[in-house]
């Protein structure tokens, strides 16, 4: 108390307000805050009783806070206490719209500073990069996730909902839908094993910028490694994917994604080319998980991989299952941007995005 009446009798002589930040009180916003639970991307998140957690590359929340100047993340990181630091995911924020920041998580982190001196702070964060090695599957927190257990805030802050996109578009697909290796500049190389998390920004990705485009909000299955029949970080095959955030937690609610997706966008293939089962049988449930008239676009690898095999798969469906809203987008030779002859870097994102307007012109309409 002799600490604050020193304070303000300080501020007053100055001429200064009376109460300066280092005497603010503090408040706690937990993880399961009402606006924080609608603010977050679909499909990505395990959300429980005091935390929430993701493994996904790109998956966001946005949330607007009121009558605060001071914003802290709280985090809990004790499970990737056995990974190599430098495979520790990353995260990127923004205030108000701002210039993004960018941390690689630790594993002793317990709060992240987000705002510090911005009144009513609007914060725009999302998981910029994460290690495809290591596992991103299993239990509730897997190994290589990320757990958020809330959020520190002024005495008296208090969250309210930000207005985001009623459409949702999902993409589905590998290390390139992911925007792994696209921080990294044009032949820079492929990232060492222990640089793929700093080498990533999950939007860059070209699967972003077209759902930003058409006025979509976006959400993504994207691991690096995967293919239709699974892949690294003890990913399984897309049929059950579609099913399951993680091994304990589900995406579906009476059956079906919650909420619906309009689009949903897969591009795998280049990690492996399968039999046409494996595509086929993905299809079917996903229709199985959306509605009627959600729109499945199956785009060619942009390598050119497998198009012949993906085609027919495709086609195979089409004709069996009668859908009639299930579209294949096939660029064709393009040329864009990597870093090692494979992972694009934004500007190769971009050059991607840019050559797939076109054909998603025709399927959504020009915007």
């Amino acid at each position: 108390m002799l600490t604050k009446t020193i304070a303000i009798l300080i501020g007053l002589l100055a001429g200064l307000p009376a109460v300066q930040a280092e005497v603010r009180g503090s408040a706690s916003v937990p993880a399961t805050d009402a606006n924080v639970l609608r603010g977050l991307s679909a499909y990505n998140w395990v959300c429980k009783p005091d935390y929430m957690g993701s493994t996904v590359n790109g998956a966001s929340l946005s949330v607007k806070f009121e009558k605060t100047r001071r914003v802290e993340l709280r985090v809990d990181m004790e499970h990737i206490k056995s990974m190599t630091p430098s495979h520790s995911p990353v995260i990127a924020w923004s205030v108000n719209g701002g210039a993004f920041q960018t941390l690689q998580l630790n594993a002793d982190e317990k709060a992240v500073l987000l705002s510090a001196e911005v009144a009513d702070p609007l914060i725009d964060l999302y998981v910029k990069g994460f290690s495809p090695y290591g596992d991103r599957y299993n239990g509730d927190v897997p190994p290589n996730s990320i757990k958020i257990t809330g959020f520190t805030v002024d005495e008296g802050g208090f969250t309210t909902t930000v207005k985001l996109p009623d459409k949702v578009w999902l993409n589905i697909g590998d290390s390139i839908m992911s925007g792994d290796g696209a921080a990294y500049a044009e032949k820079q190389g492929r990232p060492k094993e222990d640089m793929w998390a700093a080498s990533d920004d999950g939007r860059a990705s070209y699967g972003y910028l077209l759902a930003r485009h058409y006025g979509y909000r976006e959400s993504r299955i994207a691991t690096g490694g995967y293919g239709w029949g699974g892949g690294m970080a003890n990913m399984p095959a897309l049929k059950r994917l579609i099913d399951q955030r993680t091994s304990t937690a589900t995406r579906l609610k009476d059956g079906a994604l919650s909420p619906v997706p309009d689009v949903v966008l897969i591009n795998l293939g280049e990690n492996g080319v399968p039999p046409d089962s494996p595509v086929i049988d993905a299809l079917g449930k996903l229709r199985s998980r959306v509605g009627q008239t959600t729109k499945i676009i199956v785009m060619i690898p942009v390598s050119g991989k497998g198009r012949i095999q993906f085609t027919r798969a495709l086609n195979s469906y089409k004709t069996s299952a009668k859908d009639e809203h299930v579209y294949l987008v096939d660029l064709g030779p393009i040329k864009y941007a990597t870093c090692d002859g494979q992972h694009p870097v934004a500007a190769g994102h971009k050059a991607i995005y840019e050559a797939a307007l076109p054909a998603f012109d025709a399927i959504l309409g020009t915007k």
